[in-house]
């Protein structure tokens, strides 16, 4: 099963870096997003993209903390982009969005999560529920809607890879190489899922890139079997199988042989 993120990119100049710094947090992973007052949320919204350095300053002038306004900004992305843009329609108007929006965006429960390229069974694919910040409008404005539930977790037996790449100008394909590159991404990214890097450090805080280097290196020796078969199953295109492949790996990535 594999899936695809979209981001917001904004571009500054470099007179960005003479900018005054606004008012961003760090939230932990799971942590809640606090509440924030929906007209800061609203003029978040009404910038128009891409957009200028000037109408960012502006913006984060009246944010008392930008990084739980960005949140709520994303999380009213997922709302209006999922889906082909159907679960917002009745309060959706172009790119207007009817007040209540805001007012109900700028205090659901929220929680920070921490983008995770491989997903297995539980995990969470918002930090917030699309279907309750629905019933939420039904609600508060009377207007009744009716849409296709969204699945807000990896459902059980289920996997969620996400990758992407690209391609330059003139530049000719190989497949040979991109199946050997996305078979070694997948590998990476299972064995990162399930082995603490934390423990691969000299000072026990931040994992040495020389111990992580040593040991996924040895993983990829004792699985190179495995990996070969990733590699031809990516050059034949098939992306979703054989799962049994991913499943092997998780396996041996937890040490459980």
């Amino acid at each position: 099963m594999t899936g695809s993120r979209s981001t917001d990119v904004v571009l500054v100049s470099p007179a960005m870096a003479n900018a005054e710094v606004p008012n961003f947090k760090t939230y932990a992973e799971r942590e809640p997003i606090p509440p924030i007052d929906p007209e800061e949320l609203r003029r978040r919204w009404n910038i128009k993209r891409p957009c200028s350095l000037q109408d960012l300053q502006e913006a984060w002038s009246h944010e008392a903390d930008s990084s739980a306004v960005s949140s709520r900004y994303g999380m009213l992305r997922t709302m209006t982009d999922y889906s082909h843009g159907q679960l917002l329609t009745p309060w959706q108007h172009g790119q207007q969005l009817d007040d209540a929006v805001f007012r109900i965006a700028a205090v659901f429960p929220l929680r920070e999560l921490k983008p995770k390229s491989y997903m297995i069974p539980g995990d969470e694919y918002f930090g917030f529920d699309p279907n309750e910040f629905l019933q939420r409008l039904i609600e508060e404005t009377g207007i009744s809607h009716v849409w296709e539930p969204v699945t807000t977790k990896v459902p059980e037996g289920g996997r969620t890879y996400v990758t992407g790449s690209a391609n330059f100008k003139d530049q000719v394909p190989n497949p040979e190489r991109e199946a050997k590159r996305q078979a070694r991404e997948l590998v990476w990214e299972i064995w990162s899922r399930f082995v603490d890097l934390n423990e691969l450090s000299y000072d026990g805080k931040e994992p040495s890139s020389h111990l992580v280097a040593i040991r996924f290196a040895d993983f990829l020796l004792d699985n190179i079997d495995l990996l070969r078969q990733l590699e031809a199953s990516f050059r034949a295109g098939k992306w979703g199988t054989p799962l049994e492949l991913w499943y092997e790996l998780e396996r041996k990535a937890q040490g459980r042989i």
